[in-house]
């Protein structure tokens, strides 16, 4: 089964786009009002948005949700998205988690800050997911020899999708300016745990929604400075 994917930066978050078989699958939606964008991204990567089969949420925030709902109306494609978070997605909002460093906690205040400010920052057009699972999805009968795996941490529905030797993390964790533990996170033990359940996979490379590729010895590296492993 032939696969390759094509990344794409949607604002501060990195989209990608599986192709296997000639079939499509996406990986998270950016920010609102993203549609033209991406569509431009497939016509550049040779496809038409009207190919598209699925779409997979890593989780429901703004930057990652934000665009589902047109991308849903105008392709038909179904949404799959952890049990825990359908109920985000149907509403349109998901609140902005918790920080782990002095920075990201700062904003995370601001950004809470006030009434009506989450709320308008981190809202979205609602949409109905399609398709819901609780610790994995195997896509394998879907015609993607690929399976989506829980976790949690940066959310608590937070999503993994493994194919080959790589894995699409969304936040459970960063690269950014060499921080890999995520700067946002509602349950920081749960990240720890997700990240061994992601280092025991047989695979080589982490592809987080913000920043470059992370290799297994980087991860393992990282790990053992909040004593992970």
């Amino acid at each position: 089964m032939k696969t390759r994917f094509v990344s794409f930066r949607i604002h501060f978050t990195n989209v990608f786009l599986i192709i296997q078989d000639g079939r499509l699958l996406l990986i998270d939606t950016g920010n609102r009002k993203q549609v033209e964008n991406i569509s431009h991204h497939f016509r550049t990567a040779g496809f038409e948005l009207s190919a598209l089969k699925y779409i997979f949420l890593t989780h429901t925030h703004y930057d990652h949700a934000g665009s589902v709902s047109g991308l849903k109306k105008l392709t038909g494609a179904k949404v799959i998205v952890h049990s825990s978070e359908a109920d985000n997605l149907r509403k349109g909002f998901t609140p902005i988690p918790k920080g782990t460093t002095p920075l990201f906690k700062f904003i995370s205040f601001m950004g809470r800050k006030g009434p009506g400010i989450e709320k308008i920052v981190a809202s979205y057009q609602p949409v109905e997911p399609d398709v819901l699972f609780e610790e994995q999805l195997n896509l394998k009968h879907d015609g993607f020899n690929a399976r989506i795996i829980h976790s949690p941490g940066h959310t608590k529905g937070s999503s993994s999708l493994i194919i080959g030797d790589s894995v699409f993390v969304g936040d459970a964790m960063f690269n950014f300016r060499g921080m890999i533990f995520p700067g946002f996170a509602d349950d920081e033990k749960q990240v720890g745990d997700s990240w061994k359940k992601l280092l025991d996979l047989d695979v080589k490379w982490y592809y987080p929604a913000h920043g470059k590729r992370i290799s297994k010895e980087e991860l393992k590296t990282e790990a053992g400075k909040f004593n992970i492993i």
